[in-house]
């Protein structure tokens, strides 16, 4: 199975990484930049417990003539469009895609790019970080994929890229229910980034206002509302483990689109805040406190475009 990743960030640097240490015939689309960089230096990934270093296969878009079985897309969401330009030439007869990007929008816009039945369904689990161009510094142990069909024909590649990525030592579910997981997670990243970033702090650090433990909760529930609204409710047990993990006051938990944020960085507050907010909508409910986190989010993008 040839495949390609589509950056190599914290999720793209990761799990390609075993791939590549596995022997799997995998490369890197990077900026040339970025490609100048990984090429000379290789990419280091510090995990508990152990450093991985490898000097992996690296292309830029202009070098892509030839099609891949897999393209795993690991990029940020806004950057999906120059994406979609950039791998158009890769995706062959035979070629299935694999997004792990936060969020629902991206397939709507895959779909309609590539065709439904070429776009697999994909969740990353993981925490990390870019500590450079060529660093990635993972925090958790804990690191995981699922990925399924989202219609019965992709049965077949989604087992494929199972196995492989199994044996590479990726802990991988190959998931029956793959549009619930993507739900699941787009709840919690939807209504943590949104509370992160609405109540600038982390969980502990918003949990030492008044109100800032009832807003973190009332963000998750209009987010779970929206997802059984739409056919794909939250387990209440996983409801219940998050909301404990929204309202602890000792805790440092926070966002990537948080930490984003602080570093004065574009965000990712359109693909969740704002299309979790469009959704709720599209249904017929009152989502309050996504339309006011939607705003905040808006407010810090139009600056740092107009800062652009």
């Amino acid at each position: 199975m040839k495949i390609l990743f589509v950056g190599a960030g914290a999720v793209g640097a990761l799990f390609g990484a075993y791939l590549h240490r596995h022997g799997a015939d995998v490369h890197f689309l990077l900026r040339p930049a970025r490609k100048a960089l990984v090429d000379k230096h290789g990419l280091s990934l510090a995990l508990p417990g152990e450093t991985l270093h490898i000097q992996p296969s690296t292309l830029t878009a202009a070098q892509l003539d030839t099609s891949f079985d897999l393209i795993v897309l690991a990029n940020k969401a806004p950057a999906l469009e120059s994406v979609i330009a950039d791998i158009t030439p890769a995706v062959g007869k035979n070629t299935v895609i694999l997004p792990l990007l936060n969020g629902l929008r991206h397939l709507d816009r895959l779909d309609q790019a590539f065709g439904h039945e070429r776009v697999l369904g994909g969740v990353a689990r993981t925490i990390a970080t870019q500590a450079s161009p060529t660093e990635i510094l993972v925090s958790n142990a804990y690191n995981s994929l699922s990925i399924g069909a989202r219609e019965p024909s992709q049965h077949k590649v989604a087992s494929a890229a199972w196995k492989l990525m199994s044996e590479a030592g990726i802990d991988i579910e190959l998931s029956d229910r793959i549009m619930d997981d993507m739900w699941d997670k787009f709840c919690r990243m939807a209504s943590l980034g949104a509370a992160n970033c609405l109540l600038q702090g982390t969980v502990g650090e918003y949990m030492r206002s008044d109100a800032g433990g009832q807003i973190a909760l009332q963000l998750l529930r209009e987010c779970t509302d929206t997802a059984q609204a739409s056919g794909h409710p939250m387990h209440p047990q996983a409801i219940a483990g998050f909301q404990r993990a929204l309202t602890n006051p000792k805790s440092g938990f926070n966002s990537s689109m948080y930490r984003d944020m602080q570093a004065g960085l574009p965000i990712e507050g359109d693909h969740l805040v704002g299309d979790m907010r469009r959704r709720a909508e599209a249904a017929g409910l009152n989502c309050p406190l996504l339309t006011i986190a939607d705003a905040v989010l808006q407010t810090y993008s139009a600056r740092l475009q107009a800062s652009a």
